[in-house]
């Protein structure tokens, strides 16, 4: 009687101890799926993580990459049981819904504006202009052909963009006309390398899309059994973006730990790009990850307009319930 009395002392002085320490037990396991490699657009996570800002909550970050659909792995592991959150861009998402019968939700926004670039060889007006062949990834075709419009098919022809330095390489060599970049990356390595006379075009700024991108999706029966999981999580994950945009080199020097293949000068310099389209006037009145409701009904309309979908009601695809509460 008197070890089992002193056993539970022991442990009672401990659980004092942890108490007293803000140490708290292991919470649920969560997975996020990044869209592609671990690097800026990807850096809440990862800083995130190491900053301690999902509480006790067992996050694993798990980079992504070519031929690798978030969709898919986040399914798998959804049906597997466990929780799981991936990023993708809302135009798949909604297609997936809507070709798959596939319940997922997206429940935020990291990129309130789009950051897709079309390069060109030719000076353009407008998306009209475009004719010929466009290179894009696997998954970004949706957009350049809901600029164009219904008969894009006639105008375009859609091939797999690639090629060193960073999938621009074949559209230097002028094997093509266009090719689409990101304003983080391949608009900063076109910039630095490309010698001849180019033409660069914003889809948000110049081509006026307001479709947002960079979305975190799940599951209807996660959000449904795990709420406040899922809440936790997008207060973590914002509040690691927040501390990336403001702590910019420890941001990166993050990054080089999960990816060792980055180039810090440059993901810095991609950061600059992010800032714009994270922090807005609707995230500094709403908090970062804001789901606007209105830019959704209008990709639903035009993805419906060019003929990507049947119905131009998306309202399924998304939810507002998780604010996260972190304000850039």
């Amino acid at each position: 009687m008197r070890r089992v009395g002193i056993r539970v002392l022991v442990l009672g002085i401990a659980l004092a101890l942890l108490a007293s320490t803000g140490v708290t037990a292991q919470g649920p396991k969560v997975s996020i799926i990044e869209a592609w490699f671990i690097h800026n657009e990807s850096m809440g996570d990862p800083v995130a993580v190491e900053k301690g800002f999902f509480g006790n909550l067992r996050v694993q970050v798990i980079g992504g990459g070519p031929g690798l659909s978030p969709i898919d792995r986040v399914m798998a592991k959804a049906r597997a049981g466990e929780i799981v959150l991936g990023v993708d861009y809302p135009y798949n998402l909604a297609e997936a819904r809507a070709k798959q019968n596939l319940p997922l939700v997206v429940v935020a926004h990291d990129f309130q504006k789009t950051a897709v670039h079309l390069l060109s060889w030719e000076p353009l007006k407008s998306p009209r202009d475009v004719v010929g062949t466009v290179a894009t990834w696997i998954g970004y075709d949706k957009p350049i052909k809901s600029l164009i419009g219904s008969d894009w098919s006639s105008r375009i022809r859609i091939v797999n963009q690639q090629g060193d330095p960073a999938t621009i390489g074949t559209w230097m060599q002028k094997r093509y006309k266009y090719a689409h970049a990101m304003g983080y990356n391949e608009v900063l390595v076109a910039k630095r390398v490309v010698k001849e006379k180019y033409y660069v075009y914003s889809f948000a700024n110049d081509f006026g899309m307001t479709w947002p991108e960079n979305v975190l999706f799940t599951t209807e029966d996660i959000i449904k059994k795990y709420p406040q999981v899922i809440q936790q999580f997008l207060t973590g994950h914002y509040k690691g973006l927040q501390y990336a945009l403001t702590h910019r080199d420890e941001a990166a020097t993050i990054l080089l730990k999960y990816n060792k293949n980055l180039d810090k000068a440059h993901e810095l310099a991609g950061m600059n790009f992010l800032q714009s389209i994270i922090v807005t006037d609707a995230t500094k009145k709403n908090g970062l990850g804001y789901v606007d409701a209105a830019a959704w009904d209008k990709m639903g309309q035009e993805l419906a307009r060019a003929g990507l979908l049947k119905s131009a009601n998306v309202k399924g695809a998304y939810t507002t319930q998780f604010p996260s509460g972190v304000k850039p």
